[in-house]
């Protein structure tokens, strides 16, 4: 994975070897938490096949439990636990990060009963489904990394509205 820098904004065309990486990293899961898994995915833009994306791979997994979850196994492979997220005992983030701190992975954990996993990928099958959908939501990531290509956080809160109604369908 190319990576970001921390807090910013940059946008790659659609590459397929992110696939290829997700499927190295699904199997790196799978070896070390097989116990407590219930379903790891490839989400976030480097999952939608016909527009940019941010070269940083986000996968979700859907854990038997989070009480349960192994973070010393990550960590042992370099991922940086960030903890609980969102103020939610049910979701957990783990971001890997490379040379200069740029951004690689982010692994978003979750428990079974957390109604976001199945968002994520809702959205990602929906965009995947829906060329033209996907074609205004690049648009519209395009515009905002280049008003705001230093702030990650507020490039990912004014894209909030598009997904929610994406969401709302799902």
């Amino acid at each position: 994975m190319e990576g970001v820098e921390r807090y910013k904004v940059r946008l790659l065309p659609h590459n397929p070897k992110w696939e290829q990486e997700f499927l190295t990293v699904r199997e790196e899961i799978k070896e070390h938490w097989a116990k407590n898994l219930l379903d790891i995915q490839h989400v976030g833009s480097t999952a939608i096949k016909s527009i940019c994306a941010k070269p940083i791979l986000d996968v979700a997994v859907r854990l038997k439990s989070i009480e349960q979850i192994d973070i010393k196994a990550l960590t042992d492979l370099g991922y940086e636990y960030c903890g609980a997220r969102n103020e939610s005992k049910t979701y957990h983030l783990f971001v890997l990060r490379g040379d200069n701190q740029l951004s690689l992975r982010h692994i978003h954990c979750y428990d079974k009963s957390e109604r976001e996993f199945d968002l994520l990928v809702g959205f990602r099958n929906y965009l995947n489904e829906h060329l033209e959908v996907a074609l205004k939501y690049q648009e519209i990531k395009m515009r905002i990394a280049e008003q705001m290509p230093d702030d990650r956080a507020s490039y990912t809160k004014a894209k909030e509205e598009f997904i929610k109604s994406i969401c709302d369908k799902l």
